[in-house]
């Protein structure tokens, strides 16, 4: 019965809903809408309900959010068949792109309602019905005009025990980014003397969005390529592209 339960188990996990794309950007009112789409690769039908949030603050790897009415977005529920995909049309419904970029989390939950149309044997029903369960996929949709642009800087920093870091990031730009290795170069200076911070040593930091117009909090807990002494200084250096 264990062996059972587990199965089933991971056969949920491997086989949820998915939302394409994760990342969507909108910087040209020439496009009326934008597509988000909903797959089913299950080989049962799975009720979906759709929802956009606005995101206010990211701050601590924390999400702030609250509804909107400037995104509209069409259908916001219905049952997708097996192996079937939906197209989610999302439309921004202000006059013009906001200079200061706007983020939305866009949703998609499976409803706790049963649509099979399955019979089964009662044993293996009740297995199913206490290990069911329902997957919420997130994508992220990003509203500026064609200018707009992150502008990141280090405005204070803290050593912590155990070679730990704590640094604030503002975001004086228009467009948001995550500040990342990939993204920026992290140099650390001690005794004069300036070093990179390796992507081991940013390993499991939880960087998340930093907004514009924000100041974001983040914890290096896994530095390990620094020498010992007191640090003078540490600045964001853009990775061109």
């Amino acid at each position: 019965m264990k062996k059972t339960i587990v199965l089933l188990l991971l056969l949920n996990i491997a086989y949820a809903i998915t939302l394409t794309p994760l990342t969507e950007t909108l910087d040209s009112k020439k496009k009326k809408y934008l597509i988000f789409k909903v797959k089913n690769p299950t080989a049962e039908p799975v009720a979906v309900d759709v929802s956009v949030l606005r995101v206010l603050s990211t701050d601590n790897n924390r999400e702030k959010r609250e509804p909107t009415d400037k995104i509209s977005y069409y259908p916001s529920q219905f049952v997708l068949s097996p192996k079937d995909t939906k197209n989610i049309r999302i439309r921004y419904m202000g006059s013009k792109l906001p200079d200061i970029e706007e983020v939305y989390r866009v949703i998609a939950k499976e409803l706790d309602i049963d649509v099979s149309d399955k019979k089964e044997d009662d044993s293996i029903s009740e297995v199913r019905a206490k290990i069911k369960m329902r997957f919420t996929y997130e994508g992220l949709l990003l509203v500026h005009n064609p200018t707009s642009k992150p502008e990141l800087k280090i405005t204070s920093f803290k050593e912590l025990p155990n070679r730990e870091l704590s640094i604030s990031i503002t975001n004086n730009g228009t467009a948001s980014i995550v500040p990342m290795a990939r993204n920026y170069n992290f140099l650390v200076t001690i005794r004069g003397k300036e070093y990179l911070l390796q992507p081991e040593d940013l390993k499991g930091a939880e960087f998340r969005r930093a907004l514009p117009r924000q100041t974001n909090t983040y914890y290096l807990k896994h530095i390990v390529n620094l020498p010992n002494g007191k640090i003078d200084s540490i600045r964001l250096e853009r990775i061109k592209k």
